[in-house]
């Protein structure tokens, strides 16, 4: 069971650190979800060069082009099949839609879910996407999922919570969170609002709260 003051130290510590600096790196979250939000999903499929551009500085920040991934090797275009699939019919849905704070959201699992693997096959032509990326995804741009990297995985296991990958009981779980804690988030959510001027959807506050659990709790940095 989540407390105020847990949710508060760990939100707020990871929060302080995106406010440390206007050019932060956390912060490209901030500016891709704004960019998605603010479009109706027509001026997206419209704008898919743009929206392309900001979907792939928000992951490069969020560390999806280190390393081995396949995103390193192509332009900032690589995303533009993606920002179609999500900005069609079959998501209406789930944009300007808070998920988490209705009991009956549970109903939206397998879209949630439909979303995730969507993204998967659109980046097929490119390479393997893995669960951290798809969600990343979805964080920046629907933000109905946290992100699943290292760290919050591990500050989710760390609570006592099943993870194995991203299906469907996964998503439950993060749902239940989300209205069994919702007004401690609200209270997060409310807090962030009135100093920053921007709405953090549950998610967010989930993602945060559970990555900055996994990362007190191992050495190292997102």
């Amino acid at each position: 069971m989540c407390t105020a003051t847990d949710l508060h130290l760990k939100i707020g510590a990871h929060h302080v650190c995106a406010r440390a600096h206007p050019h932060h790196r956390y912060r490209s979250w901030e500016h891709c979800y704004r960019f998605f939000q603010s479009k109706t999903r027509e001026a997206l499929a419209a704008e898919k060069d743009v929206a392309a551009l900001h979907l792939g500085f928000y992951l490069a920040s969020w560390g999806m082009y280190r390393g081995s991934s396949f995103l390193l090797q192509h332009s900032y275009t690589v995303h533009e099949g993606v920002v179609e699939k999500l900005a069609s019919t079959r998501f209406s849905d789930l944009w300007g839609t808070e998920i988490g704070s209705q009991e009956s959201d549970v109903q939206l699992v397998p879209l949630i879910l439909d979303a995730v693997n969507t993204i998967k096959e659109a980046y097929k032509p490119f390479g393997v996407a893995t669960d951290t990326l798809a969600t990343k995804v979805v964080l920046g741009t629907l933000g109905c999922l946290p992100a699943c990297d290292r760290f919050f995985v591990n500050g989710f296991k760390k609570s006592g919570r099943q993870y194995s990958y991203v299906n469907r009981m996964f998503v439950r779980r993060i749902l239940h969170f989300c209205t069994t804690c919702k007004t401690e988030l609200r209270c997060e959510q409310t807090r962030i609002k009135d100093r920053d001027d921007i709405s953090y959807p549950l998610m967010k506050l989930v993602d945060m709260y559970f990555w900055q659990c996994g990362y007190e709790s191992k050495s190292g940095a997102r």
